[in-house]
């Protein structure tokens, strides 16, 4: 029922993304500096509360509420994920990322599909190539214009070679390249646009789990391309 890859065809796979801002704060910066000023204006009195607060939070880890107020909120300011809003200077970040070879080369790697487990020969790959990989702002996707390419295994070639060159026995030859054939499924065979997309879906949250995608750092703070899904249409 589903639709299958065409090799004759133009194709755009369109990667449905947000940035995540991963925040590398230390704990307890400027924040528990405000708050000590604003309760005692006092010098002398606010680093007594520094050291009280200190203390409080290592004697008062038994209590339920010395602990939520003390490991909780450091283990959050520590290390913040959360999603951002999509500015023109994010844009142009995402928009210099995808110009990098860096991400060329990982593309063309998360592109590239080995098809051992899908009942073809051994080193046959599903490969995509693309023309061009752009940023599109009004629905927050990336689009990649291109053909996908189906490599054949070497093995089932020198196979194919190996049993031509034998002329003696050159139906049992056949009978056994035949049957090699029959094993595996071919460029012929149906590759589902579906299954296509699901793969590439599992390997772009590899790289979300990690982090991979860095469109700009700073000193407290990475933005981070994530790619949530992957849909495959004819162009």
């Amino acid at each position: 029922m589903g639709a299958s890859i065409s090799f004759d065809s133009k194709y755009r796979l369109i990667l449905d993304t947000e940035v995540e801002c991963i925040s590398v704060n230390p704990p307890g910066t400027v924040k528990e500096e405000k708050t000590h000023k604003k309760v005692k204006h006092d010098r002398a009195n606010d680093k007594e509360s520094e050291s009280e607060s200190g203390s409080e939070s290592g004697s008062e880890s038994g209590s339920e509420s010395g602990s939520e107020s003390g490991s909780g909120s450091e283990s959050e300011t520590e290390n913040k994920i959360y999603t951002v809003k999509i500015t023109p200077e994010i844009i142009n970040y995402i928009r210099s990322y995808l110009r990098k070879t860096d991400f060329l080369d990982e593309f063309d790697l998360i592109t590239e599909i080995e098809l051992d487990n899908y009942d073809h020969a051994p080193g046959s790959a599903l490969v995509f190539n693309s023309d061009s990989i752009v940023y599109i702002t009004n629905n927050q996707t990336i689009e990649a214009v291109g053909e996908w390419e189906y490599l054949p295994s070497d093995k089932v070639e020198t196979k194919h070679k190996s049993s031509k060159s034998k002329s003696k026995s050159k139906s049992n030859d056949e009978d056994t390249h035949d049957n090699a054939r029959s094993k595996y499924k071919t460029k012929d065979d149906e590759l589902p646009v579906s299954e296509i997309e699901n793969i590439l879906t599992t390997k772009f949250e590899e790289y979300n789990k990690g982090h991979e995608f860095v469109i700009h750092e700073s000193k407290n703070n990475l933005l981070c391309l994530k790619i949530n899904s992957v849909e495959i249409l004819k162009a």
